[in-house]
C-alpha cells in the first residue's frame, strides 16, 4: 500500500509542503512508501515533489488531499475511488485578496466551496488547528479529527539552547509569512513608523516571505508605504531565502511581531519560539491557539499604547525571560502531542 499525497501546490518553505515532506518522512520510518503530487511546483523544488500528471494510482493506494485553495488537484483526486484523506490547512477569507488579486479572490472562494464536495465524498478527515476542525464541523463534516501539524526542527538542531545568548540591545523586529494581505505587513510598516517616531531610528525590522506575482500591487503598496514613511533603512522585505540565510535571520532577530488577520495555525510562531524569540502577535483566527499561554496577544491594533508594552520585553530582563521560557513550555507540549498514528489507523486497510 502506498501513501501519495497531493497539494495544490508545492515550494520548499510553504508550511503545507513542509508538512508533506514531515509526513512522507514518518510514513517512511513506518515502511509506507509514497510520493508528494502537486499542481504547481518551482522547478527547484522538483526533488521533492512531483506535477499532478505523473501520478501513476494504483487499486491500492492511499490519497491524502491538503486543502487551502482550489485547483485541479481535487478533480484528480475524486476520479479514483481509492481511499481518500484529508488534511486542512484552512481557506483564507477571499475578501482579503479581492482589491489585489481577483483571480487567487475567485480561488479561495472556489475552495470553500469545494469542502462541500470533499464532505461528501471523502472517507476521512484531519485538520491541523481546533480552529479549523471547528470550520469543518460548521459545514456538516462528521467525525473529523485534530491532526497537529508535524514540525521539523531537526534541520536547526545545532542552535543554541540557551536563550540568554540571544542580544536583546537593538530592537531586530521580524515576521516571516507570505507577502498576503491577509498577513497584513501594511500594519507592521505602520507600527515601525510609530515605533520611530516615539523610540528613535536605531531598530530594524525584517519581513520575510514570497510574494506571488499577481498580488504586486500589495508588495508596491508595502514599498511605497516604506518610502513615503522615511523607513528605507530600517524596514526591509526579504523576498525568499533558503533554509540557512533563515536560520541566520532567525538568529540575528530579538523579537517576532505578527499582525497577520487570518492564520490556520502559522508554523513561524512556532519557529520564533524555537529560536527564543518573544512572540508579539494579534489576536487572530488560530493565532491564540498555536501560541496557548505564552507570547504576548494584542487585541487592538493601537500602536501607541502597544510600542510601549513591546518596549518594556527589551528594558526588563526578567519580563523577557519569563516570555520565552512560557514559550518553550508551549513548544515543548506541543511537539510532544504531534503523531502520525492517527493517521496511519485511518490509512490501513
Amino acid at each position: 500500500m502506498n501513501i501519495h499525497q497531493f497539494s495544490a501546490g508545492f515550494q520548499l518553505g510553504d508550511a503545507i509542503s513542509q508538512e508533506m515532506l514531515e509526513i512522507k518522512r514518518l510514513l517512511s520510518k513506518e515502511g509506507y512508501y509514497g510520493k508528494i503530487f502537486a499542481e504547481n511546483i518551482f522547478s527547484y523544488d522538483r526533488k521533492y515533489a512531483e506535477k499532478l500528471s505523473k501520478a501513476n494510482i494504483k487499486p491500492n493506494d492511499v490519497l491524502v488531499y491538503h486543502h487551502s485553495i482550489h485547483s485541479e488537484v481535487l478533480n484528480f483526486v475524486l476520479k479514483f475511488p481509492n481511499k481518500k484523506i484529508l488534511i486542512y490547512h484552512n481557506v483564507t477569507p477571499e475578501d482579503f485578496f479581492s482589491g489585489y488579486d481577483l483571480k487567487f479572490s475567485y480561488l479561495l472562494r472556489k475552495g470553500r466551496e469545494d469542502l462541500e464536495i470533499i464532505r461528501d465524498h471523502f472517507h476521512h478527515s484531519f485538520a491541523v488547528s481546533n480552529f479549523n476542525l471547528a470550520e469543518l464541523k460548521e459545514i456538516g463534516f462528521k467525525h473529523v479529527r485534530l491532526l497537529p501539524l508535524h514540525l521539523n526542527f531537526q534541520k536547526w538542531k545545532d542552535v543554541p539552547r540557551d536563550p540568554i545568548s540571544k542580544s536583546f540591545t537593538q530592537p531586530s523586529f521580524l515576521f516571516v509569512g507570505r507577502i498576503a494581505p491577509n498577513k497584513r505587513q501594511d500594519d507592521l510598516i505602520r507600527f515601525a513608523r510609530t515605533w520611530k517616531s516615539k523610540m528613535g531610528n536605531q531598530f530594524s525590522m525584517r519581513m520575510l516571505g514570497f510574494c506571488n506575482p499577481n498580488q504586486q500591487s500589495y508588495m508596491d503598496e508595502l514599498n511605497f508605504m516604506i518610502h513615503h514613511l522615511d523607513l528605507t533603512e530600517e524596514v526591509k522585505i526579504i523576498s525568499y531565502v533558503d533554509e540557512r540565510m533563515l536560520k541566520k535571520i532567525y538568529s540575528e532577530s530579538n523579537i517576532f511581531l505578527s499582525m497577520s488577520e487570518h492564520e490556520g495555525f502559522c508554523v513561524p510562531l512556532m519557529e520564533a519560539i524555537y529560536f527564543h524569540l518573544p512572540v508579539v502577535a494579534f489576536a487572530a483566527a488560530a493565532v491564540p491557539e498555536t501560541l496557548g499561554n505564552s507570547g504576548i496577544l494584542f487585541e487592538s491594533k493601537d500602536f501607541e499604547t502597544l510600542v510601549p508594552l513591546v518596549d518594556s520585553i527589551f528594558k526588563n530582563t526578567d519580563f523577557r525571560n519569563s516570555l520565552i521560557y512560557s514559550q518553550n513550555q508551549r513548544l515543548n507540549e506541543y511537539l510532544e502531542s504531534t503523531s502520525i498514528l492517527p493517521l496511519l489507523e485511518v490509512a490501513k486497510p
